[in-house]
């Protein structure tokens, strides 16, 4: 990209005009205040998106190339992929936005850097290129330009910062897709290393364990990816196939079962990875589905035994992923559809374990609610046929002789159970 041009240079030389706004920064930033900030009006030429942001890099990802940042005037091809990434993701907001530029002007003003990076405002950016192709004529986009750069790693964490304040604010703005929010604190915190998981639950008013949740949830994603034999960073498949939340709930359980991490851990991650490609092959709720998992074998003794019962099955499976590279959901699903006999044995399996352990479950019930019934006629033993405060003068003559034929029926039927029972010894 040539950096040559400066949004600041142009803005000294009395190029761009002021629209007389004066912004108020949602956060301080070190060496900027609100008295040295104006609104521009830019033309759109100077602009380019930025690739940076946690929405768009993760549409990049479904595309599966690189992309190097240019104004149209370099590579008209960047920002037009971009560009249709964003109407794309939410056709009827631009649609909006767009009628209301139309009809009374740009009304938010956004955020740039001194090269044209459009750090906020890409709908309202994307709406006003529409215009000015559709219609010929020349339309600017307002905004906040910023004396900062990309190539400063100090800037670049004022920048996020100043992100996140604009996102988890008011007006038009969108919900994270939780996808998008998840890889965003982890390209921010673990990779770029911009800011600790504290300050990035500071500035997005988000809980820090939540913020953890979610970069060990990328973290499992990244694993899972690579288990299917696409590649790590095609988060578009997670988003696609809806596999955040099973993924999200099993990043908590496995760090909560398994601490130390360890053989044990490994090994279960893997059988968990097989059990989400059978749930998403049967279909149904796989949230559901992947607690039930929890609650009948992962935090049980049948956990190592059933682990061990596929793990050829798992072998499989993984050689039909490696000799089917995934790139796509519909990929993914067309590989699991050839690992048909591989599911439907694991599948076997896991309904057999569960089924077992629901029977041991079934009778530690059914003796419980026997004990629970010995219990009770116990305490009425000590109360001398009564429980608690209560007294036969609270009771009618009628009631008396009701709780009388109860215990009849119980010895009578207590006697014909002993027997079955003796029967069985």
């Amino acid at each position: 990209m040539d950096k040559n041009i400066s949004l600041l240079e142009l803005m000294q030389n009395g190029q761009l005009v002021k629209t007389g706004a004066k912004p108020k920064l949602p956060i301080q930033i070190p060496n900027v205040n609100d008295g040295m900030l104006d609104v521009y009006r830019i033309p759109l030429k100077y602009l380019y998106y930025n690739a940076e942001n946690g929405r768009i890099a993760s549409a990049i990802s479904r595309q599966d190339i690189q992309l190097e940042p240019a104004r149209d005037d370099e590579n008209p091809e960047y920002n037009q992929l971009i560009a249709k990434m964003i109407v794309e993701d939410n056709a009827a907001k631009l649609k909006q936005t767009k009628k209301s530029i139309r009809e009374s002007g740009q009304k938010v003003f956004g955020y740039v850097l001194a090269d044209g990076r459009v750090i906020d405002g890409n709908r309202r950016y994307t709406a006003l290129r529409q215009l000015a192709e559709e219609t010929g004529e020349t339309y600017l986009f307002e905004a906040v330009i910023l004396p900062f750069t990309y190539a400063s790693k100090t800037e670049r964490a004022e920048i996020k910062r100043l992100e996140l304040a604009i996102q988890m604010g008011t007006e038009e703005r969108q919900a994270y897709d939780p996808v998008d929010l998840a890889v965003d604190i982890y390209q921010t915190v673990v990779v770029d290393k911009l800011m600790t998981e504290n300050d990035y639950a500071k500035e997005a008013n988000i809980k820090q364990k939540e913020i953890k949740n979610r970069t060990t949830t990328v973290m499992l994603m990244r694993e899972f990816l690579e288990f299917i034999n696409a590649k790590k960073n095609a988060y578009h498949i997670i988003k696609d196939t809806k596999l955040y939340n099973p993924l999200y709930e099993l990043a908590k359980k496995l760090n909560t079962q398994f601490p130390k991490k360890g053989p044990a851990y490994e090994q279960s991650k893997i059988t968990s990875f097989a059990l989400l490609t059978k749930m998403l092959a049967t279909g149904g709720d796989t949230v559901r589905e992947v607690r039930d998992y929890f609650k009948d074998v992962l935090t049980t003794t049948a956990n190592e035994d059933f682990n061990d019962a596929i793990e050829d099955s798992i072998d499989n499976l993984r050689d039909t992923f490696e000799e089917n590279p995934v790139t796509s959901a519909t990929e993914f699903r067309r590989v699991i559809e050839i690992a048909s006999p591989e599911i439907r044995e694991i599948n076997g399996e896991y309904v057999r374990i569960r089924n077992r352990q629901n029977r041991g479950k079934n009778i530690d019930s059914f003796i419980g609610d026997v004990k629970e019934t010995l219990n009770s006629l116990k305490d009425m033993q000590k109360g001398e046929g009564l429980t608690g405060n209560l007294n036969f003068n609270n009771f009618s003559k009628d009631q008396i002789n009701e709780i009388r034929e109860y215990l009849i029926q119980i010895n009578l039927i207590s006697r014909e159970l002993i027997e079955i029972y003796d029967n069985e010894i």
